[in-house]
C-alpha cells in the first residue's frame, strides 16, 4: 500500500510539473489520505498538504510574441488601461507593460504568496494609500493606476534612477535606503531589475 501511495505521489507532481499550466503560481497538494490525493490551486492547511510552485512561462511567451508580431503595444493586454496610467502620470507605457509582465504576466487575478495583488502586484497598504479602498480590488483600471503612481514616487525619491525604483518597488524602498541607495543584495530583487529593463527594452523598440 505504502509502495502504491508513493508511485501515485510521484506520478502527480511529475505531472505538475511538466503539465502546461495557466497562471497558477502554487498547486496545493493534500496526501493525508493515502486512497485519494486531493490537489487544488487555493491554499490548503494540514500536516500533510504540501505547496508546489510552478514555473508558467505560457502567458509570458503569449505576450512576448504578440509584441514580436505586431511590433506595437497596442496588441499588449490592458493597453488602454496602460495607456490612461501612462498619461497621468508621465511614465512610458512601455515601462508600465514591462513591470506588469514581470509581476503578474498580465493576469489579473494573480495573488502572491505576501497578499501582492492584481496586474500590478501592490500590497494592500499600498493599494489603499492610492486609492483602492478595498483590498484586493479587482478594478484592473485603479490597480494600474495605483502601481503606476507608486512606481512614479519612487522614481522620485531616488532621483530618477531607474534601476533603483524598480528595486525598491520589488523590496521596499526603505531596503533601497538600507543599502545606501543601491540594489539590495536580494536574490529576488538582483533578478527582477534586469529582467523588467529587458522587457523595456523590448517593448520600448
Amino acid at each position: 500500500m505504502q509502495q502504491l501511495f508513493e508511485m501515485r505521489l510521484w506520478a502527480l507532481l511529475l505531472a505538475l510539473m511538466t503539465a502546461p499550466t495557466s497562471y497558477a503560481a502554487s498547486v496545493y497538494m493534500d496526501a493525508s489520505d493515502a486512497e485519494e490525493i486531493t490537489l487544488s490551486s487555493n491554499a490548503l492547511s494540514g500536516e500533510a498538504v504540501m505547496e508546489i510552485e510552478t514555473e508558467d512561462n505560457s502567458a509570458e511567451q503569449e505576450i512576448q510574441s504578440s509584441v514580436s508580431d505586431k511590433s506595437t503595444l497596442q496588441h499588449m493586454p490592458f493597453h488602454q488601461e496602460v495607456l490612461e496610467a501612462a498619461n497621468k502620470t508621465t511614465l512610458d507605457p512601455a515601462l508600465i507593460h514591462a513591470v506588469i509582465t514581470v509581476e503578474s504576466r498580465h493576469n489579473p487575478k494573480a495573488v502572491s504568496k505576501k497578499g501582492a495583488f492584481g496586474l500590478m502586484q501592490l500590497m494592500p497598504a499600498t493599494a489603499q494609500h492610492y486609492g483602492l479602498t478595498r483590498v484586493r480590488s479587482q478594478d484592473n483600471r485603479q490597480n494600474i493606476l495605483a502601481g503606476a503612481q507608486y512606481l512614479k514616487t519612487l522614481l522620485r525619491l531616488f532621483d530618477g534612477n531607474l534601476e533603483l525604483a524598480l528595486a525598491a518597488y520589488n523590496a521596499g524602498p526603505a531596503s533601497v535606503k538600507k543599502y545606501h541607495d543601491r540594489i539590495p543584495p536580494f536574490e529576488e530583487t538582483k533578478l527582477y531589475v534586469p529582467k523588467v529593463l529587458k522587457y523595456y527594452r523590448k517593448y520600448a523598440s
